[in-house]
């Protein structure tokens, strides 16, 4: 490790453990509503970069918003939640917010990998559900306010969530995430919309930046109140030419909500919609020697004897997806302590995906819709919570010979269907003015239903790129039909020792369970031959994933320091992991036995100085995510081993200076110690790397700022990625230095780059 690095990490953590803490503030101690105050305070601070956690309770002074919480709720709410979660404030005004990993940096248990810089497709990791897949493209439940964005097989297209387009992201690790119906290993996010509800008149933001690599992007936003009601529109576009061949991204959204209440605000609605573009291409891994001499290239096949990969400028491998979603939210007030809110949605999704690797071209059409109620009443003592979710889908999906980065014949073609119901309960009971215990369950239905729809199965065709030849295959029907049920009950306590703070210890045993998807259901095999299209289709039956998971942790906020830490230890069964060797031609989903995910996740953050002496000196606040996840095989062939895909120690730490005058600087370091193996036999692995960022923000006054950013400063060259493997084996190839060495699985980081923007709002 570098001796700098180690010197200014010591003395980062030796300020964060000696440092004084004022006396906190003087708090209302019982678990309290959502207030104007809390909110006024909250919008403070949203011109910030995302801070670890934002707690702060407050006195009872306004009912809680039905249909959109307000920050101060969502964070409330958050408080009746015996387990980790966070919140975070996007802040347009300082930083570039393009994507998930700019938004969601700074919060403890997100480990997010990039793959090729903007648009397209990170690899999202919390607490190791899904991490395996390739694309990930499962193991968490995305929400767009509360209402889910999955389809209904539990897939998703990671790249259409925009933090641009949203004013809070809200973070439920495992089964934290029961109040949205979400019962995975890895929790939830949800992605909350701005409204005009605390607005009078006009509410307008546009902000343009520029950048490295052909970087643009334009958003814009405006809001209306009027007296029972409001209006919200906001849209961006980001663009990007890319650091690399092939590597040009876009993507635009357009998010709008209109709100409705009665006069006496006992009834509140709202609907939603969202619309998202994307395209972006994939300019595939290399091996590390390429990437170490020039990381700018891409693949053209097998290049012998110096390397093999995806042939990237023949097969034109990229995704294009567009997706329209339409959603009603309604609240009722019975009373100030109980109320019922229910949700309808519609989802169409259209997605192109010419893979990189099997020389096919899936293209699917979605339909998704579903239903969601939540029941809540308070009696003093217990805090009831009840309700359902409920969604159907279906996929039309048709895959294609990929010839020269064209949809050639058909091959396949399925109709795929999937049902779920999840229903829910849970109860808060207040033991003392200290102590509360909670108590859930749910109680799940899932199905998955697939049909193969193509006329003649012995009549397939496939392609050569070497003979330039059709021929015909004959594959097995693909037609299946499964489901699975479960019961996932979870208790747990939370304990605040100190009247008058916020400070709270919690703890929970859980219950998780996880049901396929459709693409580790259905689909096409790859062949030891790299220049010939699919040959063989499978449609397998699989087990339900479940885990038992116990939590402890604590949660907090003084004056001048917060604080979110959690231990967890996950015990797994028949975790769904894909089975990929490329070398003997293997693609395929299976169940493992047992595994083991454990972890500690920590997040801090603490002011040093806030205008010391009485001196208008401005403020330094310091920050810190460190994030220790353990995941192994307990049993089977890979027993001992580590599961590819987890670095085992993740730090991001995070400096930043504000003056009153509107000036703010800060500095971050993203930290991976040590080897990460990409493989589950461990047999090759991701080097470690650090990376520094810089960043400065003026604002010019009430309605313009400025902010200009540096990224990788060193110009580091590392694998912020890589390709996940069953096990990784020598290629039969007559060279006698030819090793897997010279295979690509490993994706270059984006090299030094700069991004600017301004800002107008008013």
């Amino acid at each position: 490790m570098d001796a700098r690095l180690k010197l200014g990490l010591a003395f980062w953590f030796t300020v964060m453990s000696c440092m004084a803490v004022r006396p906190p503030y003087h708090l209302h101690h019982a678990l309290p509503n959502a207030t104007d105050n809390d909110s006024t305070q909250a919008d403070k601070v949203r011109n910030t970069l995302p801070r670890v956690v934002n707690l702060k309770e407050v006195n009872v002074l306004a009912p809680r918003q039905l249909t959109q919480p307000t920050v101060a709720q969502a964070l409330n709410e958050q408080r009746l939640i015996a387990g980790s979660t966070s919140l975070v404030q996007m802040s347009p005004l300082r930083q570039r917010l393009s994507t998930l990993k700019d938004a969601l940096a700074m919060q403890p248990g997100v480990i997010i990998q990039e793959f090729f810089g903007l648009n397209d497709q990170p690899r999202l990791n919390i607490r190791g559900s899904g991490i395996q897949s390739n694309p990930q493209r499962r193991g968490v439940y995305l929400l767009q306010d509360g209402i889910p964005v999955n389809f209904a097989d539990g897939s998703y297209i990671i790249g259409v969530m925009d933090p641009m387009t949203a004013h809070f992201v809200e973070v439920f690790k495992g089964a934290n995430a029961l109040n949205f119906g979400a019962s995975t290993l890895g929790g939830a996010i949800n992605f909350v919309s701005p409204t005009a509800n605390k607005q009078h008149g006009a509410n307008t933001l546009v902000k343009v930046e520029g950048g490295s690599y052909g970087y643009r992007a334009v958003a814009a936003s405006m809001g209306y109140r009027w007296q029972t009601s409001d209006a919200h529109i906001s849209t961006s576009y980001s663009a990007q030419d890319g650091h690399r061949l092939y590597n040009h991204n876009t993507r635009w959204s357009i998010a709008a909500n209109y709100g409705l209440q009665n006069l006496n605000g006992h009834v509140e609605n709202r609907t939603y919609l969202h619309f998202t573009w994307l395209k972006f291409q994939f300019p595939g891994p290399l091996n590390m020697q390429q990437l170490m001499d020039n990381p700018k290239q891409v693949n053209a096949g097998v290049d012998l004897p110096f390397s093999m990969g995806p042939n990237v400028l023949r097969d034109k491998p990229r995704r294009f997806a567009r997706m329209i979603r339409v959603a009603n939210r309604t609240g009722i007030r019975f009373n100030a302590n109980s109320d019922l809110v229910a949700a309808v949605y519609y989802q169409y999704a259209d997605d192109q995906f010419v893979f990189p690797i099997t020389i096919s071209i899936p293209h699917s059409y979605h339909h998704d819709g579903g239903l969601t109620v939540s029941y809540r009443l308070n009696t003093g003592k217990h805090n009831l919570r009840a309700g359902l979710v409920a969604s159907a889908g279906q996929i039309d999906r048709r895959t294609y010979i990929n010839k020269d980065g064209l949809e050639s014949f058909m091959f396949a073609h399925d109709n795929l269907q999937a049902r779920n119901l999840t229903l829910f309960a849970e109860d808060l009971f207040r033991l003392t003015s200290k102590l509360n215990f909670v108590a859930d369950a749910h109680l799940v239905y899932n199905e998955r239903n697939s049909s193969d729809r193509f006329p003649q199965p012995d009549l397939r065709p496939w392609y050569s790129h070497m003979s330039k030849k059709y021929r015909y295959f004959r594959s097995q029907s693909t037609t299946l039909n499964q489901h699975w049920t479960a019961f996932n009950p979870r208790i747990g306590l939370i304990y605040s020792p100190f009247k008058g703070q916020d400070v709270q210890l919690f703890g929970n045993l859980s219950r998780s369970y996880e049901p396929p998807t459709f693409d580790e259901l259905v689909g096409t095999e790859v062949t030891t031959n790299i220049n010939t299209s699919p040959k063989r289709l499978y449609a397998i039956a699989l087990d339900k994933q479940t885990a038992t998971t116990l939590e402890l942790g604590s949660k907090g906020r003084t004056t001048r320091f917060s604080w979110n830490v959690a231990a967890y230890r996950s015990w797994v069964h028949n975790e769904i992991l894909e089975v990929k060797d490329y070398v003997r031609g293997i693609k395929r989903t299976e169940n493992y036995p047992t595994t083991l995910h454990q972890g500690v996740e920590v997040g801090l953050n603490a002011v040093v100085a806030d205008n010391p002496w009485g001196i208008n000196a401005g403020k330094l606040t310091l920050g810190g995510v460190y994030n220790f996840s353990d995941f192994r095989f307990s049993g089977g062939k890979y027993q001992g081993k580590r599961l590819a895909g987890i670095p085992q120690h993740y730090l991001n730490l995070s400096a930043e200076y504000e003056h009153s005058c509107g000036l703010s600087i800060g500095a971050q370091v993203e930290w991976k110690p040590g080897e990460t193996p990409i493989d589950h036999t461990n047999t090759m692995f991701q080097p470690a790397y650090h990376v520094w960022n810089v960043r400065a923000a003026y604002a010019l006054g009430k309605n313009i700022s400025l902010y200009v950013e540096m990224k990788n400063v060193a110009n580091s060259r590392y694998a912020s990625s890589y390709v996940i493997s069953d096990e990784i084996h020598n290629p039969p190839i007559p060279f006698p230095n030819f090793s897997a060495k010279q295979m690509a699985f490993f994706i270059p980081a984006q090299p030094r780059c700069i991004f600017g923007g301004i800002t107008w709002q008013m």
